[in-house]
């Protein structure tokens, strides 16, 4: 078991929503202030591993993963987030492409 980690659908919610909150509930915004950006920090500052299981929900928009995953980078600079953070996934690899590529503009060849 990982010292660091966060399963979205069980610590957060299986059915998120948007980016803000003021749009609704279990935002991209919401799991960025309560959850991820806690659990990065926390990672981060000791040097290890943040484990972030994406399966369990029921999808991911676009503008959720752009509020909570991309803001983080823009806070943090995308190098310590590549660094720290890793996604574990049988369901959306896709979305951890769009992240990767589209979100934190890295190519992954």
């Amino acid at each position: 078991m990982e010292k660091y980690q966060i399963n979205i659908a069980k610590d957060f919610s299986d059915t998120l929503g948007g980016r803000f909150k003021k749009l609704g509930p279990s935002s991209g915004e919401e799991f960025y202030e309560e959850i991820l950006e806690k659990k990065f920090l926390l990672a981060k500052d000791k040097k290890e591993k943040l484990h972030v299981y994406l399966d369990g929900a029921k999808g991911y928009g676009s503008s959720f993963l752009d509020e909570s995953f991309g803001k983080l980078a823009r806070e943090y600079g995308v190098d310590i987030v590549l660094e720290t953070i890793v996604f574990h996934t049988e369901n959306f690899k896709r979305n951890v492409k769009y992240i990767q590529e589209m979100i934190w503009d890295i190519n992954n060849d």
